[in-house]
């Protein structure tokens, strides 16, 4: 694919992320995310296959490291300036390699976790567990999210939410996190 055709299918994808109107946004999201999945190496066919709701031109990118590491400074401010998007953001963290996402995740977590909708906690829980598991996972970013104490600490109080489902993420968290310190 020719250079200024790939910039400019990912500047219009970037633009729709930036948008004002949570739908461009949120499809803007969807589409990262079938881009992403696309870009692992252990994609399933059915996240191959998935890819046919892209656009012609999104359908042949091949996203690199850097363009991963575009997409996370992109997202990091989204979550910032649109609260109503943050639990999406997270969705689409959890396809980011742990390390292009992971600490600047957990950063995210303690700036604006107090804020974070259920659901929005909840994707963070996710994308957490994702990352933990990984076999590529750095135990130095498990270190690092320990010593921060705000994540922590919003990790014990969703631990403890009426809402099962946060509840149950945020102990597997825990769980892993002291799994890994062992």
């Amino acid at each position: 694919m020719k250079r200024a055709y790939r910039e400019r299918a990912l500047s219009r994808l970037y633009e729709d992320l930036q948008s004002d109107d949570f739908d461009a946004r949120e499809y803007a999201l969807f589409q990262l995310v079938l881009l992403l999945r696309r870009a692992n190496p252990d994609a399933s066919a059915d996240d191959i296959f998935a890819g046919e709701q892209l656009s012609r031109e999104l359908r042949r990118i091949r996203l690199s490291p850097a363009d991963q590491a575009t997409i996370v400074e992109r997202l990091m401010r989204l979550i910032s300036r649109h609260e109503d998007s943050r639990a999406s953001v997270f969705w689409a963290l959890g396809d980011v390699s742990a390390n292009v996402a992971f600490a600047r995740a957990s950063a995210a977590m303690g700036e604006f976790g107090d804020q974070f909708s259920g659901e929005a906690a909840f994707q963070a829980c996710q994308a957490l567990t994702i990352w933990l598991n990984s076999d590529d996972f750095d135990l130095s970013l498990a270190d690092a999210l320990r010593a921060e104490k705000k994540p922590l600490r919003l990790l014990s109080r969703w631990a403890s939410a009426s809402d099962a489902r946060l509840a149950n993420c945020a102990n597997a968290v825990m769980s892993r996190l002291r799994e890994l310190s062992d």
